[in-house]
């Protein structure tokens, strides 16, 4: 499976970060400390920061706190109702950019980034809420790495809530593009001008196998998706034969 994945990545211009790591003890990894832009996989430690019991906490959607680019929140009506547990669905389901703002807003931005300095996640940081342009100019921007989403992903998959989100995932062009309908990806995508992210745990019958593809500098995103296709499928094919 090495040599294929290596093969594929050789087809393609760009940098790439693969995790591969099965409920055996096997491992397979390139580039894990290659730090990426996050596009929206800071979203898994987003997530991560919300507590359980702050599930039902009621936040108001208001004209003021939306933004653009994916989700529905947008388009609807100013002074809906939502609980965080609804927040969280909406932006690991569909991404949705005004529903992560709104939970930065409430789990505190500073309180993401002090948890990843105190628990060794080297190379994630939240330098800004979605879609704020005028943050990345001035430099501040969202970053991650294959192994800081390893581990991030191994604790979510072992939360009931979480992991049922991450199965729910709307955005299917990647990972699971080429798997048959029956197979089960608990996952999480991000995309950016040259960024295509794909990060998840596929279930088979004996048992898992993380899969997490981070990708940069591509010439053409179309390329990346790809990778992450190709990816996909040669891993289902090696823990389904």
């Amino acid at each position: 499976m090495e040599n294929k994945i290596k093969e594929i990545l050789s087809h393609y211009k760009g940098v790439f970060g693969v995790i591969i790591k099965d409920s055996f003890g096997n491992r397979l990894a390139i580039n894990e400390d290659e730090v990426f832009p996050s596009a929206s996989i800071i979203k898994l430690f987003i997530l991560n920061r919300l507590a359980k019991e702050d599930y039902d906490v009621i936040v108001k959607l208001t004209k003021e706190v939306k933004v653009g680019g994916c989700g529905v929140l947008k388009s609807l009506k100013d002074g809906l109702m939502l609980t965080t547990k609804d927040l969280a669905y909406l932006m690991i389901c569909l991404s949705d950019n005004t529903a992560t703002n709104l939970l930065i807003d409430y789990v505190g931005m500073d309180n993401v980034n002090q948890y990843s300095k105190e628990n060794g996640y080297l190379h994630t940081i939240l330098g800004r809420k979605m879609m704020d342009t005028e943050a990345k100019k001035a430099g501040r921007d969202n970053f991650t790495s294959p192994k800081d989403v390893e581990r991030i992903l191994d604790i979510l998959c072992e939360d009931k809530d979480c992991l049922d989100m991450l199965k729910n995932q709307a955005c299917n062009n990647k990972l699971p593009l080429y798997l048959p309908e029956e197979a089960e990806l608990a996952h999480k995508t991000g995309e950016l001008t040259s960024i295509e992210h794909d990060v998840g745990r596929l279930y088979f019958e004996k048992g898992w196998v993380d899969i997490i593809v981070l990708t940069k500098e591509l010439l053409d995103n179309a390329d990346g998706k790809k990778v992450n296709n190709e990816i996909g499928k040669v891993v289902y094919d090696y823990y389904n034969q």
